[in-house]
């Protein structure tokens, strides 16, 4: 089985956490999410490992992000990476501070990292 860890910012209050996700055909299932230490993060290769392309998909048991409850996602156009998203049309970067329009795509790319 191969999985891996994508990092994610809490669009809330900026703060990272690190999403479980397993490969399941050409879909990643998120599967669970943990508060992380961005240094600890970037040491274990999370941030920017490999490129991940496929649908994700939530699983029951992925419990959202860990400081909001958020169970979705959404990558910045301009920087790439990954902010949590409530549902709202609109939406600010956590990472960059880039606001835009949410557009809905069936598959993504990601970085992750393995462990």
């Amino acid at each position: 089985m191969e999985a891996n860890v994508i990092m994610i910012k809490c669009q809330k209050n900026r703060r990272p956490f690190g999403a479980r996700i397993q490969k399941e055909g050409r879909n990643w299932l998120l599967t669970w999410a943990f508060d992380i230490d961005e240094r600890i993060a970037a040491k274990e290769g999370f941030e920017s490992q490999s490129t991940l392309k496929g649908s994700f998909i939530t699983t029951d048991e992925y419990p959202g992000c860990p400081h909001c409850g958020a169970r979705s996602f959404f990558t910045c156009g301009k920087c790439g990476k990954i902010t949590c998203w409530d549902g709202s049309d609109i939406t600010t970067c956590a990472w960059c501070g880039n606001t835009s329009k949410i557009q809905l795509v069936d598959e993504l790319e990601v970085k992750g990292g393995g462990f």
